[in-house]
This record gives structure tokens, sequence and C-alpha cells, in this order.
């Protein structure tokens, strides 16, 4: 049906140089363009229903092997250009880029699109030779002018949104929209779980410092979510329950056991050993890989007892330089469970899930001495030290002297 653009992208040969780039991409664009259309002209003559799938946007991902986010957004966007030729038609002759194109579709809502389809002429006429960070400039500016001539019932700010999109390698992708208030208030959220970098350990970005910050906000808001019902001193766990086989797990021959979020990612051999740490154990019996036999009572690997006893010796996270209070904290099997380490005082140190996972990495090693002294040996070879915090009071400490 396409061979002849089959047969000119197999013998296309892009020069090496920056002007056959700018083009390459222009037609790139024009060739979105005519998807874009198509899609929109697919969905709204119901066409996806012929495959079975419930949607335009299912059919995508599954057909079209599209990942949630651009399935979404491709759909959006040929909904939104069947009511906006003057657009639609500047985009497939190349006079918009994609990019252009994402920014008009950013700043126009259900609310106002009647009002940019009657002065559409007008706008993309201007739009036309701007860069793409200058049209979304231009574009915000029209957004702003045509919200306030609307009389819309109550705030005229989009509502927020956040999207969590599973990827094809087992991860997430985060993405939000947020107003002013919202943004100011993650931002100082992010900044305060985030704490500063520590001697030692590698330099993170500051992309990654808020997404250790964040996990470590969510971590805590989930340990403690039932709190007000119980005693301060219980601990809750997360519910994250996770599939890994015994025999693999103790086999030192197995050099990555097998295990599995329950319905949902297979996770690498450091997370595995982070959560035995300090985790709640269910026995289950199977007969082959689907018949259960049994499922055994639970048994808490850290009880509430050893868990404030441990804080109450440690009182922070035990990584040198890092002063993360307890609540922020997880007890860390300094000899892995795996490796036969026990659950006493003797082999548990509280660490913070940014250090956890450190200490879970390859080439990071510690060892617990006997007076609660933390030594922690990075991948170069430089030892840290951590020592647990003075008990009581130099003051309270002296001796008094009898009368």
């Amino acid at each position: 049906m396409l061979e002849g653009l089959a047969r000119e992208v197999e013998e296309l040969e892009i020069p090496l140089g920056g002007e056959a780039l700018v083009e390459a991409f222009a037609l790139r664009d024009r060739l979105e363009a005519k998807l874009c259309a198509a899609v929109g002209d697919f969905a709204a003559a119901g066409y996806h229903q012929l495959d079975g799938a419930t949607s335009g946007l299912a059919w995508l991902r599954h057909f079209a092997r599209l990942s949630a986010p651009d399935a979404r957004s491709l759909t959006t966007t040929a909904q939104r250009l069947g009511t906006l030729p003057v657009t639609r038609t500047s985009w497939e002759s190349g006079s918009l880029s994609s990019g252009q194109v994402q920014a008009v579709m950013a700043n126009v809502s259900d609310a106002t699109e009647a009002m940019f389809a009657e002065q559409e002429t007008s706008v993309v006429g201007v739009l036309e030779p701007l860069s793409v960070t200058h049209t979304a400039i231009a574009m915000r500016h029209w957004r702003l002018g045509a919200e306030a001539q609307l009389d819309l019932p109550g705030p005229r700010e989009r509502p927020r949104s956040l999207y969590l999109s599973r990827l094809l390698d087992g991860r997430a992708s985060l993405q939000g929209d947020f107003d002013a208030e919202g943004a100011e208030l993650l931002a100082i959220a992010l900044r305060q779980a985030a704490g500063p970098d520590v001697e030692g350990e590698p330099a993170r970005t500051p992309a990654q410092g808020r997404a250790d910050a964040l996990i470590d906000i969510l971590r805590r808001f989930v340990e403690r979510d039932q709190s007000a019902t119980t005693a301060a001193s219980t601990r809750h766990r997360p519910h994250l329950n996770v599939v890994v086989d015994l025999d693999d797990l103790m086999d030192e021959t197995t050099p990555t056991p097998s295990a599995r979020i329950l319905g949902g990612p297979h996770l690498d051999a450091a997370t595995i050993e982070r959560l035995l740490c300090d985790a709640s154990v269910h026995r289950v019996v199977t007969a082959g890989p689907s018949v259960i036999l049994d499922v055994g009572r639970l048994t808490r690997t850290i009880s509430s007892s050893l868990w404030n006893a441990l804080v109450l010796r440690d009182e922070t996270c035990r990584f040198p330089g890092c002063d993360r209070p307890s609540e922020w904290t997880e007890a860390h099997h300094v000899v892995f469970w795996s490796d036969g380490g026990s659950t006493d005082l003797g082999n548990l140190a509280l660490v913070c899930v940014r250090h956890h996972h450190l200490l879970h990495s390859p080439g990071w090693q510690a060892k617990l001495l006997p007076d609660a002294t933390l030594e922690i040996t990075t991948p170069y070879g430089q030892v840290l030290i951590s020592h647990p915090p003075p008990r009581g009071s130099p003051r309270l400490a002296l001796e008094v002297p009898r009368c």
C-alpha cells in the first residue's frame, strides 16, 4: 500500500551535514502531520473497532506499537486538529514544525478551542516564522488573553495533572503539570528531602537528586499512612509484594536470582538484596509454576521492638555525613540476609533509602564493629567511618562527689 514510501526510506542516505539534517527533519515533520491527520480520520470513522480495540488510543498502543504517552499525545492532537484546518494545512506543508504544533496544542484547551479557530488564520500567520521557543511564548500570551475574555466559572487555572507511564524496560516515566502554588510546594518539598551530597559517594545530577527525594517522600507517607490508629512506635512498611524463588536466592552459583514485583516488572539483584534487608516474608509452596500447595504465616524480619532498639542506638542514617532522621530510614543488614546475615543489633544499621541503594551497589562494602562503629569502603578503596551518637550528656556523665 505504501510501497513507494517504503522504497524511498530504504534507499535514503542522508548526507553528513547540517543542511541535509535540517531538510530531513522538515520532511519528518510533514510526514508526522500526515500521520496525525490519518489517525484523526481513522478514529473518527471508528475503524479501530474492526480490530477489537476499545479506542483509538488503545489501537495505537497495540497495533502501531506506540508508548502510552506518545499515543495519548497523538490522539489529543489529532482530535484538536480536526477543528483547526489552517494549523493542520500549515503543518502538512512544512510552514509549521512539529515542535510549533506541540506549542499550539499545549495552549489551546476545550474552552478556548472555538476562539482559536476563529482567529486561526491570523495567529498561525504570526507563528510560522518563529522558533519553537518563541511560538510557545506567543501562544502563552494568546492563551492568557483568550481566557481573560471568557466568562469561565471558577478559576481559569488548568487543573493539575500527573501521568505515571510504564516504560518498556520495566521503569516508569513521571510527567506532571502543576499550577504555580503546587509547583512551588513541590519544589520546596524536593529541596528539603534531597539533602546535600556526601563526600565519598558518586555525585548526583539535580534530576537524580529530585527523583531520590520524591521516592523518600512517598516512602515516608506510605509508612505513616496508618499511624493515626496505632501507637506512635509502631512501624508500617510499604506494601510492595515481591516474588522470589528462595532456592535461587540462597544458591551462590546463581548470580542474579529471578524476582519480580507481583503484577509488575522483574527486579535486579541489588534491589532484591536491599528489599530483603527489612521485609515481611510469606512462604508460598508450589508444585510447578502455577499450583499453590501451601501459604505460610507472615513473619516480620525486623520486629517493632528490634526497630525501636535500632532507632534508639543509631537515631539517624548511619552513612557518614548523612543526618536523615529515623523516620526516613530503613534497617540494613550489614552482612546481607541472603548471605546468612543475622537479624539482630549486631548486624543492623539505620540508613536512608538513598544510601541503602548505595550499599547494595557493586563495589560498596560495610562492616559493623562491636561498639556499633560503621566502616564503609567505597569502590575506590576509601574507608568512611561513622560512629554511633554518644549516649547522654557529657555534663550528666560526670561523677558527683559525695558530701
